[in-house]
């Protein structure tokens, strides 16, 4: 049965791949909510940010891996991280590429290792998730999906629907490239290419901080590989498929920090002398060494994590009271804009990792990949972008997929008050103004009528606005004809999410997606 285990675990990943492929190539969104959910639910990091994270969905889907890891090593890293699956994709390319330069043992970088990890909590005192943005294997994944896979799928899609025009695909729309997030997640790409065809799953071993904190708990594993020094013959068959170096045959010695699970090393033993067997529960007896000490640090700072990741959460509770001054603000420092369901800049700083899912599956774009916008902290943190769309009144998707909870999920009408910031009017710049025209295209697409028009002069309606009832969805700015440079009316920021009064008239309802309203 043991010979079948490489197979299953291979099927599974396979399964577990392809449903993130799906789930990033969801165009317009139309995909249910729930299946992101289902599909994202084991993903460790994303699931304890939202475990922590007040006012979202309670998440269990890491102690879900917890328990597995503690019951059968680490077959997250080798069967559900996207990211895992993705370099033994890349390995495989290189051993059908060069088979005769087999995989060997390599010792464990373990300060760098535990290190890495150490830093990734002690950071959240400081910078929020930022460490994990960069580093956890979801994220990267998420990203290289959001703006390489994604656009690429669309183009394909495209170039089809026009060149048969017979066929049954359409024509859709494709996110907007941002050179930086396009430059992270290809750089992101192309060096996790390098590391998986040069040193294997030294990601994985070494950086990853995910890797490195389940690694730890395998080593108390139920169920674990083990050598049989009585009928090894060290013939060093199980080490030349070994992904991630850490079966030493001189010493008939698994690494079970390292060892992913992968169970190639199970068929191609003919001596059946490594058996997937259960092991006496408990940390296996070795002298403490030096190269421990990072392990110990890990330790002695592991209870920093949770109150690291409640400090920032619990700073959004502050009242950031919003008085804004539409007259001194400018288009350049309105701020940018998070996405409704994010609460705050605060709460989306500290809970996002930045996989861009929200991007991916936003139906009007509006959504966009941030750079240095919130802050060196924020990189890559999602942003509405009302030169590109605006938010549709009733759309709820990006909270309904977020696995962070940095944007948690509206109920319908609390979606329509959310005020993410607030109309402000340049009537200087408006053409009514400045050309003596008719126009009120402002007014048309508000859907709350918090921009009204109002007699002005020679029979000519000019907007005037009512901030209170404005929730910031950046319709009036999308499709203000004026470009000089910018807009004659915009959205300003609200640092912190605040209910809107409801609307004294009957609001839109409908929001149609159109190329431009004007």
């Amino acid at each position: 049965m043991q010979k079948h285990f490489k197979k299953i675990r291979l099927v599974l990943a396979l399964v577990f791949f392809a449903a993130f492929l799906v789930s990033f190539a969801d165009f317009r969104g139309n995909m249910p909510s729930r299946w992101h959910s289902a599909i994202l639910y084991l993903q460790f990091v994303p699931s304890v940010i939202k475990f922590f994270t007040p006012l979202a969905v309670l998440s269990l889907g890491f102690i879900v891996v917890l328990l597995l890891t503690l019951l059968a090593g680490r077959v997250y890293c080798s069967t559900i991280c996207p990211l895992g699956v993705l370099q033994d994709f890349f390995i495989h390319i290189r051993l059908k590429w060069m088979p005769k330069k087999g995989l060997r043992f390599k010792q464990a970088h373990r300060v760098l290792r535990y290190s890495v990890l150490v830093l990734a909590l002690i950071s959240l005192l400081f910078t929020g998730v930022l460490v994990f943005n960069l580093l956890d294997p979801y994220a990267l994944f998420g990203r290289m999906a959001a703006n390489l896979y994604q656009p690429a799928l669309g183009w394909t899609n495209n170039i089809i629907a026009k060149l048969i025009p017979a066929s049954t695909l359409h024509a859709v729309k494709i996110n907007t490239l941002h050179l930086a997030s396009v430059s992270f997640a290809g750089g992101s790409l192309a060096l996790l290419i390098y590391l998986s065809m040069a040193y294997e799953r030294l990601y994985c071993n070494s950086i990853c901080p995910v890797g490195t904190f389940l690694g730890l708990l395998s080593k108390i594993s139920l169920f674990k590989l083990k050598i049989n020094p009585s009928s090894c013959t060290q013939c060093g068959k199980c080490q030349s498929v070994c992904k991630s170096n850490c079966i030493n045959i001189k010493n008939m010695h698994i690494d079970e920090s390292r060892c992913v699970n992968c169970f190639n090393c199970i068929p191609i033993c003919s001596e059946n002398s490594i058996t997937y067997k259960k092991s006496a529960i408990g940390l296996a007896k070795k002298p403490v060494t030096s190269s421990d000490g990072g392990r110990r640090l890990f330790l002695a700072t592991t209870t920093a994590f949770l109150a690291a990741k409640a400090l920032p959460v619990f700073a959004v509770n502050e009242n950031k009271s919003e008085e804004e001054h539409e007259d001194k603000i400018c288009f350049f420092s309105r701020g940018p804009i998070a996405p409704p369901g994010a609460i705050g800049i605060d709460h989306l700083k500290s809970s996002c990792v930045a996989c861009h899912l929200c991007i991916a599956v936003c139906p009007t774009k509006v959504l966009q990949p941030s750079f240095l916008e919130y802050g060196f902290t924020g990189m890559n943190l999602p942003k509405m972008d009302f030169a590109v769309n605006y938010c549709n009144y009733e759309c709820r998707k990006c909270g309904e997929v977020c696995p962070t909870g940095a944007i948690v999920k509206l109920e319908k009408e609390q979606k329509k008050l959310t005020q993410v910031g607030k109309v402000v009017l340049r009537m200087n710049k408006c053409i009514v103004e400045t050309e003596a025209t008719a126009c009120g295209s402002c007014s048309e697409h508000c859907p709350t009528q918090a921009v009204k028009m109002v007699p002005y002069y020679n029979g000519l309606p000019a907007p005037e606005i009512d901030p209170s009832i404005c929730i910031g969805c950046g319709a009036c700015e999308y499709a203000c004809p004026v470009t000089d440079p910018h807009p004659a009316i915009f959205v300003a920021a609200n640092t912190l999410h605040v209910l809107a009064e409801k609307p004294k008239q009957e609001a839109l309802e409908t929001v149609v997606e159109e190329e431009f309203p004007f």
